[in-house]
C-alpha cells in the first residue's frame, strides 16, 4: 500500500472572517448613505434648478421694464408656482414657473414691483422674501424694494 497524499486544503472563509467583512461594510453604509443626494435614492425636486428658474425669470422682467422706458409693473403670484405677469409690464409673454420641475412649490407674498423706478407696493417694505421648498428642503430669494436686487439665501 502507497501513503496516502496529505488532503488538499479547502479554500473557504471562516465565520470570523464574514463576521468582520460584514461589519465594515455595515460602517460604510451608516457614513455613506446620509450623504447620498435625494435624488439617488428616488426622485426628489431640483431646488437649484427652480431657483434658478425664478431668479432668472425675475431679473429678465426686471430687464425688460427697464428697456421699454416706462415706469411699468411686474406682478408675482406665489403658490405652486410663480407667474410674472406680462399684463402690466412690458414683456412679450407670461413667465411660468418652475418650468419642468414637479414637487417644488413657493411661499411668500404675491408683489408687484415697478420698474425701473424700483418700489414695491406699499404693504410690502423694503423687502420681499419668496421661499421654494419640496423634498424637505428649501431655499429663500429676497427681492430688494430700491433696486430690484435679488439676493439667494434670503435678507
Amino acid at each position: 500500500m502507497s501513503p496516502r497524499p496529505p488532503p488538499a486544503p479547502m479554500a473557504g472563509f471562516t465565520l470570523f472572517e464574514l463576521v468582520l467583512v460584514l461589519l465594515v461594510l455595515g460602517v460604510l453604509a451608516v457614513v455613506a448613505i446620509p450623504r447620498i443626494p435625494a435624488g439617488l435614492l428616488g426622485p426628489a425636486p431640483d431646488l437649484q434648478a427652480a431657483e434658478d428658474q425664478l431668479v432668472g425669470d425675475l431679473r429678465q422682467a426686471r430687464a425688460g421694464a427697464m428697456v421699454c422706458g416706462r415706469n411699468g409693473a411686474v406682478e408675482v403670484v406665489t403658490g405652486n408656482g410663480w407667474v410674472v405677469d406680462d399684463n402690466r409690464s412690458c414683456l412679450t409673454s407670461t413667465l411660468r414657473g418652475p418650468r419642468n420641475l414637479t414637487g417644488v412649490s413657493v411661499s411668500g407674498d404675491a408683489f408687484e414691483f415697478r420698474y425701473p423706478f424700483g418700489a414695491l407696493d406699499p404693504d410690502s417694505g423694503d423687502h420681499v422674501e419668496l421661499t421654494l421648498s419640496g423634498g424637505g428642503e428649501s431655499r429663500t430669494v429676497c427681492v430688494r424694494a430700491l433696486t430690484g436686487a435679488l439676493e439667494r439665501g434670503g435678507c
